[in-house]
């Protein structure tokens, strides 16, 4: 009997010890509800920035950024935030504050915080980054609910990138990044630009479309007839766009017909997004594993100069042609030509990213329908060390909201309470565009503190446990083992 309660409290604690463990960084919250527990917010406004049609976990359709629920938690030493929602594949921006120790600042003054935060901002052709320019100075003159003092902040976007852009070996792809910036040392404060992911929930891999236009994974004759009946449309991820310039024509005949016979490999064609949830799958089915990463880490200058194959920073020898698009300026191409970007996870930040809802609240300006918000599962999921944020050991405020393509435009989606738009027209409820930045040719409108309820939320920490939480396989060979020795005792 006493074997029975023993092992049945040892069960026990192996249910606990699961459902602690740490979630997967993919993008959803679905098999973490218990890791992460009940919401901290959930929207009450609908979405100014479009509603997304397309279960692609890749590319939005008819616009589409929304914040759903935010979700956090602090574990091992890790805050881990996991937002449902959409971000438009046009570098709309997720953008995240965390008040996480004393100090900060609760005006964003940009002259007086780091310049050329996601300085490359928004896929612009010309990589040249102006030394006074970036997201925080775009940001000037934000002011937080009373109380939010930011330490740290983060912006993640995604579209498509170019690397080697004037050349004839171009590249482009889909890809997520994110930065960071350190607020509590002025100019001075630590910025960088952390890594991209190229394939969504934080798969470890590479997206190819080798010329291959109905998605069968293969380039074969009836690629031919998808290319011949959109011969000179034009637009966004086109089927039969081979290189992703937005007009099917010529050239993409000419690229399908050199690649007759290709499949997808790591070196092979580009991946262009397209508004089919299948294709996209596909392609995630295919494989093309990238060597050494693992699931939910970024893609920086290190792996790609380590495990990613690249012997330099010219892009000599990767494992993957994306790969070079997060080196260093190579040596010798002084104007940055080829459009390296110089990532480095230097905080060890992990991220997934799965943009296929279609669920959560729907476009417009009134309440969202009940149960709107909370149908979402998927969106943004990070997780960062807590030595990154300061080492905070209580609470950690965190405010997200949706930001245009430049930094400059704020949509009406926020966490906490959520945004009713103009303080002046409660019922209102637009996107807030410039209204709370000095634009350059106004002071701002209003404050967050202006807005009704706080747009931020908060996560308990509770006290730091001295003794590691064991992995489940580990409860689950001590429970072997009690059993065994209470076999002997009996």
């Amino acid at each position: 009997m006493k074997t029975f309660s023993l092992l049945s409290a040892l069960a026990a604690l192996l249910a606990t010890t699961a459902a602690m463990a740490q979630p997967s960084i993919d993008g959803s919250i679905l098999g973490d509800q218990a890791f992460y527990g009940a919401a901290l917010s959930t929207q009450t406004t609908q979405t100014q920035f479009g509603d997304n049609s397309s279960d692609d976990p890749i590319v939005t359709a008819s616009g589409g950024s929304e914040i759903n629920q935010v979700f956090g938690r602090v574990f091992n030493n890790r805050l881990y935030v996991m937002i449902t929602g959409n971000l438009e594949t046009n570098f709309n921006k997720l953008e995240v504050f965390i008040d996480s120790v004393a100090g900060g600042v609760n005006t964003i003054n940009g002259a007086s915080l780091p310049a050329s935060v996601d300085g490359f901002c928004c896929g612009q052709s010309n990589p040249n980054v102006p030394s006074t320019d970036g997201a925080l100075q775009r940001m000037d003159g934000l002011t937080f609910d009373a109380g939010f003092n930011a330490d740290r902040y983060f912006t993640f976007s995604n579209g498509s990138e170019r690397v080697r852009p004037t050349g004839p070996t171009a590249r482009n792809f889909w890809a997520i990044n994110a930065s960071y910036a350190d607020l509590t040392a002025g100019t001075a404060g630590t910025k960088q630009a952390l890594g991209i992911q190229t394939a969504p929930r934080g798969l470890p891999q590479v997206l190819r479309n080798p010329m291959d236009y109905n998605g069968d994974g293969e380039v074969n004759l009836p690629d031919y007839t998808v290319w011949r009946d959109n011969l000179a449309a034009t637009g966004v991820g086109l089927s039969g766009d081979g290189n992703g310039d937005d007009v099917v024509n010529q050239t993409d005949y000419d690229n399908w017909v050199s690649n007759f016979g290709a499949d997808a490999s790591l070196t092979g064609a580009n991946f262009v997004p397209t508004f089919d949830f299948q294709v996209t799958e596909q392609q995630l089915a295919a494989g093309n594993v990238l060597p050494g990463l693992a699931q939910g880490q970024l893609i920086d200058r290190t792996y790609a100069l380590g495990a990613g194959g690249c012997t330099d920073d010219s892009g000599a020898g990767c494992a993957a042609p994306e790969l070079e698009f997060v080196l260093d300026v190579a040596p010798g191409d002084a104007t940055n030509a080829n459009n390296h970007r110089k990532f480095n996870n230097t905080i060890g930040l992990q991220l997934g990213f799965d943009n296929s809802n279609i669920a959560g609240v729907t476009g417009g300006t009134a309440d969202p329908a009940a149960g709107e918000a909370e149908s979402a599962t998927t969106g943004i999921e990070f997780s960062v060390p807590l030595s990154a944020l300061g080492n905070p050991t209580g609470a950690i405020k965190l405010l997200a909201f949706v930001n245009g393509t430049g930094h400059d435009f704020i949509s009406n989606q926020f966490s906490g309470a959520g945004n009713l738009g103009d303080p002046m027209l409660f019922l209102d409820r637009s996107n807030l565009g410039s209204a709370l930045f000095n634009d350059g040719i106004d002071p701002p409108l209003f404050t967050m503190a202006d807005m009704p309820g706080d747009q931020f939320v908060t996560i308990a920490q509770g006290p730091v446990s001295a003794v590691a939480v064991p992995e489940p396989a580990t409860a689950l060979l001590v429970m072997v083992g009690v059993a065994g020795l209470a076999t002997r005792r009996r």
